[in-house]
């Protein structure tokens, strides 16, 4: 029997780990990376430096570093998820637990209603030991996994994909998506159901989902919130009525209201803030926002602080950096070959990116108040653990790798 011929090749589309296969002749073929994204890791690990940085200079002005000490912790633990996530996930075996995933955090959601704590009446975090694990920020991206496996498993059926052709082929992608916005939204966490809403819908738009389904779908989604707003808790209103008269777009509703209002402080504080910082900004030394004058400095209005101390230079390159991650993942992910790691790395890319923007959109009032961290800046273990993994997810699937034998 003559000897088999071999050679190496590239494999841009293929997630894995280094593995072995027997041929004929006896010699095994071995895969390994040998190039991964440079430009998203070091967006990445600039944007964690920042993170770091603004802690430590938010955290100096209180009585007790250990606020700082535990983000620098969560920043280290999530450096090592990230790098497990990007060199050992093998996302072809970890599909098949997709379902068990979801079915896992659909459990968590339901528990952190009964078990749950937070601010007043509002349950979104889990105490689990010395930590509390926020469920609704892992449940947007198991819904990623979950919609990517059900689209590219059904992928011949989308052709299909009318409004009547969805229900009867693809219920699960209706059912379990609404079962989940459903708790989220028990959890008072409306942000995050609207962060994660707009990520399923644009990969149901990138599976090629119909169009007139789409509208459709668009349209109920719209209803739906109308009546989330005016008829659910008397506190989104209240954030409504604010945006009215304090937005980036005050004078064209023309409603623009100079005079402070209590309820208002902290998007007043915001705003005089951002407009602090000017060009160059104030520097560390001149930034008057951290004494406590912008209570949630360290979570939610953690890009008022940068956008002072830094100032719109700084600010701008927070936000490329963001679009850097966005666009390579995206542009990685799209040029693989398999339709279920674009999908999926399309989604994780979104979720990132949606998070960062919505969080800036809050500090900048071009978006009503809501309880959304910057990822990677903020202080939250369990969002800044699922955005590194997710990073660590988007390198393994753009990741270059070389079969030889």
């Amino acid at each position: 029997m003559p000897e088999q011929t071999t050679s190496a090749t590239i494999d841009r589309g293929r997630t894995g780990r280094t593995y072995s296969a027997t041929i004929e002749n006896g010699r095994s073929s071995r895969t390994y990376m040998v190039g991964f994204d440079q430009w998203m890791l070091g967006a990445y690990v600039l944007l964690c430096l920042a993170g770091l940085y603004f802690m430590l200079d938010i955290q100096s002005t209180r009585p007790s570093l250990t606020i700082f000490y535990k983000h620098l912790v969560f920043c280290l633990v999530s450096v090592v998820a990230m790098l497990a996530a990007f060199r050992l996930a093998d996302l072809t075996r970890l599909r098949k637990l997709n379902f068990a995933f979801m079915l896992l955090t659909l459990g968590l959601l339901t528990l952190v209603l009964f078990i749950g704590t937070g601010a007043g009446t509002v349950r979104r975090f889990l105490p689990l030991g010395p930590i509390n694990v926020q469920p609704s920020v892992i449940a947007r991206v198991m819904l990623i996994f979950y919609v990517a496996h059900l689209l590219d498993k059904k992928k011949n059926l989308l052709p299909q994909s009318t409004p009547v052709g969805l229900w009867r082929h693809f219920k699960p992608l209706l059912i379990v998506p609404a079962i989940t916005y459903g708790l989220i939204l028990s959890g008072r966490h409306f942000s995050t159901l609207v962060i994660s809403g707009v990520t399923v819908l644009s990969m149901m738009w990138l599976g090629r989902v119909r169009m007139r389904t789409m509208l459709l779908t668009l349209c109920i989604i719209a209803v739906g919130g109308v009546l989330v707003l005016t008829l659910g808790e008397g506190y989104r209103r209240g954030r409504m009525n604010i945006f009215r008269h304090y937005s980036l777009y005050g004078s064209i509703l023309g409603a623009e209201n100079h005079e402070l209002q209590s309820d208002a402080y902290q998007v007043q504080e915001s705003l005089v803030a951002l407009s602090s910082g000017r060009t160059m900004g104030t520097g560390a030394s001149g930034g008057r926002s951290k004494y406590l004058f912008l209570p949630e400095a360290g979570t939610d209005y953690v890009f008022s602080i940068i956008g002072e101390e830094v100032g719109f230079i700084g600010a701008t390159l927070v936000v490329l950096l963001f679009g850097v991650l966005f666009y390579r993942g995206l542009f990685g992910a799209w040029r693989t070959e398999d339709f279920y790691l674009q999908l999926l790395g399309a989604g994780l890319s979104l979720n990132i990116f949606l998070n960062a923007m919505v969080n800036i959109g809050v500090a900048m009032s071009a978006l009503p108040s809501t309880g959304v961290t910057l990822p990677f800046i903020s202080y939250g273990g369990t969002s800044m653990l699922v955005n590194s993994v997710s990073v660590g997810l988007l390198l393994n699937i753009s990741a270059r790798r070389r079969t030889v034998w």
